[in-house]
């Protein structure tokens, strides 16, 4: 052992100098318990250095360390109190301290904080603490606190796994102390410390705010699910049953799609096994695999979007487990067998019925629960596939996942599926971090995705020291700690090659019924006694409440506690009923928790306040168990009845009485007036098409149907008719047919501002979406009025209002997502801002709180829009509310329909008339739903066509400033500008249908036209509704303001970099200032239509025309510039899209961008080539958008009209659709 120079002061008592001792070195060691192994290990190995120690002023003990004073040389006691004496251990449960020392104040901290908290060392210095443990017993303090020492300040796994287990405990609070005389010695390594602890408190934070948050839903979706986990299959016969062989987890992130081709290799799935997320399922299928296990944990309902559409015999050799958490609409979708994992919970709800299996480590996603999972069949080495952790490439999600199906109705030519892939990311801005990939490159990860990749290393730094092996066969995503980086051709090709004998898994087995009996009447019996603990409580809370009158009472006091031990006794013997009750009670349990650690450390209390203080506490946890075991018998009961039946019962209490009773949710709820309020144009839809309120659909008018629609609903107080002074509402509907009250309010010559025009003209060109037009707006902004409605909620005194359009003719106001659930929602949360569900324009509805209405009413600027509200915030960035519970759910079929259900256009009305008047025809006593609608809405969208294209693509130029990256030939493309004839014969036609959106687009910029914005104003006359123009803008100033002079709608300005050099790289040299130029310009020079104040907002946040959309194609030059160029123009103008590759055809020649792929859903192209042409200069209309040179033309302009071009363009994209053309060239849309 190492030696001691001593040096004793003359004082009146001096404490003794201990001499070093190897045994007393290892009873220190092993009193700091198995959870500091490492560290023990780590002090052995420590070189024996000598420690000089001598006796200070104070008589305690001080010394020296390489030259370092350890403590004060005068006074190390005061020097002690001082460090220390500012803690406050009621606020903070885990202390962590930097710096040993000679730990006289670690000790002191220990004492004091005993077992109610965490005491967490950091000391990289194992010498020191050799000499120190050699020479001290510390073993008292050791074993009277939970200390975590660690020495190794980069061993952020190891330090994850010390605390395992107290993430209760780092949620009440934490101190950090740094030792002074350790501070400069430790200074970098308590700042790489403490980042790794702030991570891991975030996590557990996380962990345990949404355990507490979820524990209702949880026992809730567990109690739906006990049938099939009582009487159906659960994983005990997979243990081990893949021992030694590959395991693959196939993961959703955005390098998935490098390795799908390798898993669908053919013999590949037989010689290991895959177990997949869920969400990774449809694009797994898509590519011919189909995985062993697919793996489900996920509490919202909107989980089965994964399995909708799925095909069984697709699924006949793949099994679901399931947790027992997991929403039942999950497992209800899947079409195949289910398997579920243990769960603890479940068994103390089936008591003696249990299985009694052990369960499988807990898992905070779906990916871990793969993992988890792979384990427990025995696999070795585990494989994990598409597990980035990050954001390869700018991109959330591989294509082809589920999600992209439910953003699919969203999607437009301004809102594309790489804009809401990096949407996706940025919701989480604040929590952004940035990390080394496995390439070496940057990458961006979230909190989030840390805390999952924390959860993952724990676990493989655990599996590595078991000897297990872990392979990150990603290939892209960040680095993960304990996994080894190869590639899934090299992991294949090692552990199963064509060598390999093919994997045999067992099959679920089929639920067994005479389990019924036996799991219904342990659920009576259950439900009795946990009735029998509610009353007990109330009786408990009637002698709680007599002790705090009665306090100063003493033989009163005995009474009454002789009483309390009797109730407490009652309660004892239903132990297992109180277990299951704290199961919902989560809340109450971690605030009892706290509560008893707040008194105990309390140590100033008199005797009599200290017992007040328990009776309080005593109190509030009383009643928080009795209002649980009240909802836990209504849970249970509901659980019988589905047991028995087979039907879910979905009669369940509010989720707002649920969270209340969970002690979650403390907003009083109870009758909240909704009504609906409907702003009329009579002259013009929401897009501000020309249409006639009077118009039929089927057998009335399209304004007397929607009233008269709304008149059904049962949660609304009363309709409201917003109207122009001179339209003549009383003929246009009959009150008597209304089952409601109606009020009329006439609001002027309009009921819309000015500024409306430039929300109608967003949502123009992106008509279909429920939300994505530009800005993100909405349907719902085009029907909302904000002065008016504000106006009238006050006279009425209503919190909310409906927002309906006249022409919302078929909206659902019964069933799933329709008006009275929505209105049920709101009155279930009366402070929500609002509540909507998603779904196409007509068949989607919104509820806006009074509050949020005058904040719009009051301030009407870009930000007062509902588009604002739901979508991308870049000043205040928010998860999508579509996952909450602000989003009423809705039938998947009419969620991901496309297609616009308002009848505010003749194409409209002619779609939907033709859609329904069949149904009439056959005299149905009910009107269709909305799933029957949608579909049939479609199917009109997808077999069409009608008279004109929608959206037309005209090209009025081949030339062009500069080049255009990702373009082939484009130098070689020549062609003469667009004639005025030809064009006239294009927008004349067009215009006839008065909602035709044209984009001014093609090989060459518009703007270099010579007659550009003669041509725009020849289209608006023509009665084209909007028309966009897409331009590099590397053009003269002058040119710039012909185009501020024209009534162009939109500008879409393909910027494409953040710097001159990358704008070179992308459009070649010379350009950029120019445009940045140009771009100040054309914002500059806009023409407001916000209202007339003293002080006018900046342009950028008023509504001005045209809207102004930058643009930037996602490519391998720019990918480091997207971040900044998206935040930048999304907080200026509200609008900036990221724009993939073109894709163009093979034989083109053109090298694909080395980033990861980007598509959007096949049904959406199929929409785009039913609704969109493009138009050459020389008049030629190509069937294939990606056709530069026209080859694939059908004809010209002038030589066929327009229609008859339509015709055939839409006919041969179908036979090619469809296959039957006998070519291999698909017929994908240019751009978005």
């Amino acid at each position: 052992m190492g030696m001691t120079t001593s040096k004793t002061r003359q004082t009146s008592e001096t404490s003794p100098i201990p001499s070093s001792s190897s045994s007393r070195l290892e009873a220190n060691l092993s009193a700091l318990g198995p959870q500091n192994h490492a560290a023990a290990d780590a002090i052995r190995s420590s070189a024996d250095l000598p420690i000089e120690l001598e006796t200070a002023e104070d008589g305690r003990l001080t010394g020296v360390w390489q030259g370092r004073r350890l403590a004060s040389a005068r006074r190390p006691g005061e020097e002690t109190a001082r460090l220390i004496g500012g803690i406050d251990y009621r606020e903070s449960a885990c202390i962590v301290v930097a710096g040993f020392g000679l730990g006289d104040h670690v000790e002191m901290i220990a004492r004091r904080l005993g077992r109610t908290g965490v005491l967490l060392v950091l000391e990289t210095d194992t010498a020191l603490l050799k000499a120190v443990m050699s020479r001290f017993d510390l073993t008292d303090w050791f074993n009277r606190s939970r200390i975590l020492l660690r020495v190794d300040e980069n061993d952020a796994a190891g330090l994850a796994l010390g605390l395992r287990g107290f993430e209760s405990i780092l949620m009440l609070g934490t101190s950090i102390i740094e030792h002074p005389p350790s501070r400069n010695r430790l200074s970098d390594a308590t700042a790489v410390f403490t980042r790794s602890l702030v991570d891991i408190t975030a996590t557990a934070r996380t962990s345990i705010y949404t355990a507490l948050t979820r524990c209702s839903s949880t026992i809730e979706n567990q109690l739906s699910n006990l049938d099939r986990y009582a009487i159906g299959s659960g994983i005990e016969d997979l243990a081990g049953i893949a021992a030694g062989r590959l395991g693959v987890v196939v993961s959703a992130g955005p390098s998935l799609r490098k390795n799908l081709p390798l898993l669908a290799a053919p013999g590949v799935r037989d010689r290991c096994v895959i177990v997949a997320t869920q969400t990774t399922l449809k694009p797994l299928l898509a590519a011919g695999v189909a995985p062993h296990f697919v793996t489900a944990l996920d509490y919202h309902p909107i989980s089965r979007r994964f399995y909708e559409g799925i095909d069984p015999a697709a699924v006949e050799d793949t099994e679901l487990i399931i947790d027992s958490k997991v929403h039942r609409a999950v497992p209800a979708a899947w079409p195949g067998r289910i398997r579920c994992i243990p769960s603890p919970e479940l068994d103390q709800f089936l008591g003696p019925l249990a299985a009694g299996h052990p369960p499988l480590e807990a898992s905070a996603t779906v990916a871990h629960l793969a993992y988890v999972l792979a384990r427990h069949l025995g696999c070795d080495p585990v494989a994990l596939i598409g597990q980035d952790l990050g954001f390869t490439d700018g991109l959330y999600y591989a294509p082809g996942t589920a999600i992209h199906d439910v953003w699919l109705p969203e999607l437009n030519a301004f809102n594309t599926i790489e804009t809401m892939e990096w949407e996706r990311i940025v919701r989480h801005r604040t929590h952004l971090a940035e990390r080394e990939d496995v390439h070496g490159r940057r990458i961006f990860t979230d909190a989030q995705m840390l805390n999952y990749l924390q959860l993952f290393e724990m676990r493989f730094t655990a599996d590595v020291a078991s000897g297990l092996t872990v392979i990150d066969a990603t290939e892209g995503g960040v680095r993960k700690a304990g996994s080894e980086a190869r590639t899934l051709a090299d992991t294949l090709a090692t552990h199963a090659g064509s060598e390999q004998e093919a994997v045999d898994l067992p099959r679920a087995s089929e639920a067994v019924p005479a389990k019924r009996s036996a799991l219904i009447k342990r659920l009576e019996g259950l439900a009795t006694e946990i009735r029998e603990v509610s009353k007990a409580s109330d009786g408990t809370l009637e002698i709680l409440r007599s002790m705090l009158a009665d306090q100063h009472d003493e033989r009163r006091m005995n009474r009454l506690f002789d009483r309390l031990a009797t109730m407490q006794t009652l309660v004892a013997e239903r132990e297992s009923a109180r277990k299951i009750i704290d199961v919902i009670n989560q809340v109450g349990v971690y605030k009892r928790m706290r509560a008893d650690r707040r008194i105990e450390l309390s140590t100033d209390l008199e005797p009599h306040e200290k017992q007040r203080a328990e009776i309080e506490r005593d109190i509030v946890n009383v009643e928080w168990t009795r209002d649980a075991s009240d909802l836990l018998v209504d849970l249970i009961d509901r659980t019988g009845e589905t047991i028995r039946t087979g039907e879910f019962v979905e009669s369940a209490p509010d989720r707002t009485v649920i969270e209340r009773t969970a002690g979650i949710q403390t907003e009083d709820t109870g009758e909240a007036t909704v009504i609906a309020v409907v702003p009329v144009d009579p002259a013009f839809g929401g897009t501000g098409v020309s249409r006639s309120l009077g118009s039929n659909l089927a057998d009335r008018s399209i304004f007397r149907r929607t009233v008269e629609r709304l008149g059904t609903a049962t949660g609304i107080k009363t309709i409201v008719l917003l109207v122009p002074d001179d339209f003549d509402v009383e003929n246009a509907f009959d009150r008597s047919l209304v089952g409601l009250p109606v009020e009329i309010r006439r609001c002027g010559a309009s009921v819309f501002g000015p500024e409306h025009e430039a929300i109608r003209i967003a949502r123009a060109v992106a008509p279909t979406s429920w939300r994505g037009g530009i800005h993100g707006l909405t349907a719902f902004d085009e029907v909302l009025a904000p002065g008016p409605t504000a106006a009238v909620m006050e006279e009425l005194d209503a919190d909310a209002a409906l927002l309906v359009g006249p022409d919302w003719s078929l909206l659902p106001i019964t069933g799933r997502g329709g008006v009275d659930e929505l209105v049920q929602r709101f009155t279930e949360r009366p402070r929500s801002p609002y509540v909507f569900t998603q779904g196409p324009p007509g068949l989607a509805a919104m509820i806006v709180g009074r509050s949020t209405v005058h904040a719009m009413a009051n301030r009407r600027s870009r930000f007062a829009t509902v588009g604002h509200l739901l979508g991308y915030r870049s000043e205040r960035p928010q998860g999508d509310q579509i996952v909450g519970d602000l989003c009423v759910s809705t039938d998947s079929t009419v969620r991901s329909a496309i297609g616009r259900f308002t009848a505010d256009s003749p194409r409209q009305l002619m779609r939907i008339g033709r859609a329904i008047e069949p149904l009439f025809r056959d005299d149905r006593a009910v009107e269709p739903d909305a799933p029957e609608l949608a579909v049939r809405m479609e199917h009109r969208i997808m077999t069409g066509p009608l008279l004109s294209p929608q959206f037309l693509r005209v090209e009025l130029t081949t030339g062009r400033v500069g080049v255009h990256a990702g373009t082939p030939h484009a130098g070689e493309i020549q062609r003469a500008p667009m004639e005025e004839s030809t064009f006239r014969r294009i927008v004349e036609p067009l215009g006839k249908t008065g909602d035709s959106a044209l984009f001014l687009d093609g090989v060459g910029d518009p703007l270099l036209h010579p007659r550009f914005d003669e041509f725009i104003e020849i289209a608006i006359d023509a009665g084209v509704r909007v028309v966009s123009l897409r331009t590099d803008l590397a053009v003269s100033e002058d040119i710039v303001d012909r185009l501020l002079a024209t009534r162009v709608g939109v500008v879409e300005v393909d910027l494409d970099a953040e710097t001159a050099e990358t704008h070179r790289l992308l459009h070649g040299p010379g350009h950029f200032e120019r445009v940045i130029s140009n771009l100040e310009r054309l914002i500059a020079g806009r023409r407001r239509l916000g209202p007339s104040v003293e002080v006018p907002l900046p342009i950028e946040l008023d509504f001005a025309l045209p809207w102004i959309v930058p643009r930037c194609v996602r490519r391998v030059e720019n990918i480091a510039e997207i971040p900044e160029f998206f935040e930048r123009w999304r907080r200026r103008l509200g609008v900036a899209v990221i724009d993939g590759p073109v894709r163009w055809p093979e034989s083109y020649g053109v090298e694909p961008d080395p980033l990861s792929d980007t598509w959007p859903p096949a049904r959406y192209d199929e929409a785009v080539n039913a609704t969109r042409m493009t138009i050459l200069a020389d008049g030629s209309a190509p069937s294939a958008e990606t056709d530069l040179f026209g080859t694939t033309s059908v004809g010209k302009v002038g030589e066929r009209s327009l229609h008859d071009l339509w015709q055939d363009v839409v006919q041969i994209r179908r036979r090619e659709s469809d296959g039957r053309s006998g070519t291999s060239r698909p017929f994908q849309p240019a751009r978005s």
